[in-house]
């Protein structure tokens, strides 16, 4: 009894922190439930889902209570739909279901929530027989940590993906498990062991023929070389990755990376662009974020305080991961501090320097102490300003393409 108390704690977490009878409380609470059934399920058999079953009926209506807009709310009744109707316990009917529910908490930013939805597929799942599923999940367990600072769990699950996909011959997913166990060396600042590693991949994943792939493994090399400062080799590989991307996420990805590069060469207009198509129509909550929060720093470097304050505020309330709170507590101190309220100023960075120092997040603290040891001493967190830049053809063509892009989605201006 004692060990199925601790099950899905980040979801009972959750509902601790939703006022109850709130449309996130239901939301979380469905979920809960739905996860619990197919526990029992697990262990109990098929007698837990049967017709009049009091813990199916309880699972349906709060489902039911659901609100209807909910992208998780159909993906819940697909779940408890294929354990009443599977006749037996078979974990391969219901597995992909459950993905699909973390893929979507995921969307929504809720992390931790995906996170512990896929550790439940893992720890069900046959490594052999249902190999895909069990390669999946962990490379989606391994985005949930990643975002949330889990450095070395991340490494874990993309080592266990990389691990059954050599073992049932998944070429392509080995690759992608390189790449994304390179992209933790990023984060970590291992430059060049992330570009060994993306720059062999580049070459096997093109030896295959496999587009898709080379893709991504170009877009983690042209994430080193932005962290390089090599801006213009980075447009250049980004943009090509884009071009052989399908994904809608992971090419929002790219596209913040360029509108990066774009910013540190001064052309804030190309980088307005591109964070203006991600905050209008990126999938996934957490690029949105991002744009809002780049735009954010965007408007303070043009001195345009009530388009800072606006994008500030649609970022207030939300529950950012760790490295996202960290980055928007220093731009907003930034902010501050360039239009003169200093108080304000200095407790944004002290509570960018409080989370940097927990999480060991080294970039933004150096920066975050740089900033307030400027405040002390009557001075102002400099934004630093690129150097005269005349665009190579490449680069101008990158940027007219962006343009395009934002102009054929409406975004705003």
């Amino acid at each position: 009894m004692s060990e199925s108390r601790l099950q899905h704690v980040p979801f009972f977490e959750a509902l601790a922190r939703a006022t109850e009878g709130s449309p996130e409380w239901r939301l979380t609470s469905a979920g809960l439930v739905t996860l619990r059934l197919f526990d029992a399920w697990l262990v109990e058999g098929p007698s837990v889902v049967s017709a009049g079953a009091w813990g199916l009926r309880a699972v349906r209506e709060s489902i039911d209570a659901m609100d209807a807009g909910s992208s998780s709310r159909a993906i819940l009744v697909s779940i408890v739909d294929a354990m009443e109707g599977a006749g037996m316990v078979r974990v391969p009917l219901v597995a992909p279901r459950l993905l699909a529910y973390a893929r979507a908490l995921q969307f929504d930013g809720r992390w931790e929530l995906a996170a512990d939805v896929h550790r439940t597929v893992i720890a069900h799942a046959h490594p052999v027989e249902e190999a895909d599923i069990v390669i999946a999940a962990n490379l989606q367990l391994g985005a949930c940590l990643r975002t949330l600072a889990g450095w070395d769990e991340a490494a874990a699950a993309y080592t266990r993906a990389g691990c059954v996909a050599a073992m049932s011959g998944d070429i392509v997913n080995v690759l992608r498990a390189r790449i994304f166990e390179a992209n933790i060396f990023i984060d970590r600042g291992n430059l060049p062991h992330a570009q060994a590693i993306l720059e062999e991949t580049i070459k096997e994943s093109s030896a295959y023929r496999l587009t898709e792939v080379r893709a991504l493994a170009l877009h983690g090399r042209a994430d080193v070389a932005l962290r390089r400062g090599d801006f213009e080799v980075a447009i250049g590989m980004a943009y090509e990755a884009l071009e052989g991307l399908t994904a809608p996420s992971a090419r929002d990805r790219v596209l913040a990376d360029i509108a990066v590069a774009f910013y540190e060469l001064g052309m804030r207009d190309s980088a307005r662009d591109a964070y203006l198509i991600l905050a209008a129509t990126a999938q996934e909550q957490y690029s949105r974020w991002v744009a809002l929060i780049n735009l954010m720093e965007c408007a303070a470097a043009d001195g345009r305080e009530p388009m800072f304050e606006q994008y500030r505020r649609e970022v207030a309330e939300a529950s950012l991961p760790v490295t996202l709170a960290c980055q928007y507590h220093f731009y907003v101190g930034q902010g501050y501090s360039l239009f003169g309220r200093t108080a304000q100023a200095k407790a944004s960075l002290e509570r960018a320097i409080e989370l940097a120092e927990r999480h060991q997040i080294n970039e933004i603290l150096f920066r975050a102490e740089q900033g307030l040891e400027a405040l002390r001493d009557g001075g102002v967190v400099i934004i630093a300003s690129a150097p005269e830049f005349s665009p190579t053809p490449e680069v101008e063509r990158v940027a007219h393409a962006v343009r395009e892009m934002r102009e054929l989605v409406g975004a705003g201006s």
